[in-house]
Formats: structure tokens, C-alpha cells, sequence
């Protein structure tokens, strides 16, 4: 049972890999109600984090450190492939 205790409100790496894969999932979940025929979609991952961070919930600081650059890793993969095919064209 401490195991789980630790998971839940530990500070280690699992602890803020488990944190991370709630406030995704939490978010997304929240983001599919409609209110008044609007939903928030993705922000709500951003909100539902804002709250776990109010509540007192943090991430270890390497963990936070890799999602942030893996993130950015991964936007410009996006933009790359979106603006590669056209990019030595432009040149003619």
C-alpha cells in the first residue's frame, strides 16, 4: 500500500510522470462537455493543470525540464513537415 501512497503524493519521477497523465486525461475529458453548446477542447488540459498546481500537486523538476523540451522537439518535427515540401520550391 505505500507504494501506491508514494505514486500518488510522492515526489519521485513516477510520481510526476503519473501527475502529468492525469491532468492529460482529465483535461481531455473535461474538454468534450459542452456547456451552452461550447467546450473548451484542449484548454482544459491547461486549466485542469492550473488547478492541480493550485492544490499544491508538483512535478520534479527533471521531469517538467525533459516534457518542455520534448514538446518543442516536437513542434518544430510538426512545422518541418508541414513547411519542408514547399520550402525549396519558394526558391524558384
Amino acid at each position: 500500500m505505500s507504494q501506491i501512497g508514494e505514486l500518488l503524493w510522492g515526489t519521485g519521477v513516477a510520481h510526476s510522470v503519473m501527475l502529468l497523465a492525469f491532468v492529460i486525461a482529465a483535461g481531455i475529458t473535461f474538454g468534450r462537455i459542452k456547456i451552452g453548446g461550447i467546450s473548451l477542447g484542449m484548454t482544459m488540459v491547461l486549466f485542469v493543470g492550473i488547478a492541480m498546481s493550485h492544490f499544491g500537486f508538483r512535478m520534479e523538476h527533471s521531469v517538467l525540464h525533459f516534457v518542455r523540451e520534448f514538446g518543442l522537439i516536437l513542434f518544430v518535427y510538426a512545422v518541418g513537415l508541414q513547411v519542408g515540401p514547399g520550402f525549396f520550391s519558394s526558391f524558384k
